[in-house]
């Protein structure tokens, strides 16, 4: 069983690396310094100022800014295969530059799909939940019926 539904995963930089290991995220010779730490914890509040801003019916620009300026540590880079298949990667060799590369491509991926838009961070006083909409609720599982 999980952690509980109030747990910061990110708290600490060692629970936010142990947990960006066991998701894959982070390789397993990987931590993150103070300072990515401290970068990580403000890519996820960039993330969350933009869905409140979209939430909310409104533009925001700052915050728009905040998270490009977050997302251009993952130096992205446009690839092209042998069967001319386009993607983006991360033209970084450290390991948290790349986790921020696998972000961006998931926003550019959500984005492309339609998907961004579902994204949400629920509006129920103390949860700041990010989740995808499926429901057209406004709120995540935890507070869609209430």
């Amino acid at each position: 069983m999980g952690p509980g539904p109030d747990v910061d995963l990110l708290r600490t930089r060692e629970e936010g690396a142990s947990w960006l290991r066991a998701a894959g995220l982070l390789p397993d010779e990987a931590g993150l310094s103070n300072s990515e730490h401290a970068a990580l914890l403000r890519l996820r509040e960039s993330i969350r100022d933009v869905l409140v801003a979209r939430n909310g019916g409104r533009q925001d620009s700052a915050a728009a800014a905040r998270l490009t300026r977050a997302l251009a540590d993952g130096r992205l880079v446009l690839t092209v295969d042998a069967g001319s298949a386009v993607g983006l990667a991360s033209a970084a060799r450290a390991s948290y530059p790349n986790l921020v590369a696998l972000v961006a491509i998931a926003v550019a991926e959500a984005a492309g799909s339609g998907g961004w838009l579902r994204l949400k961070l629920c509006p129920a006083p103390n949860c700041g939940r990010v989740f995808y909409d499926e429901s057209g609720s406004g709120r995540c599982a935890r507070h869609a019926a209430g």
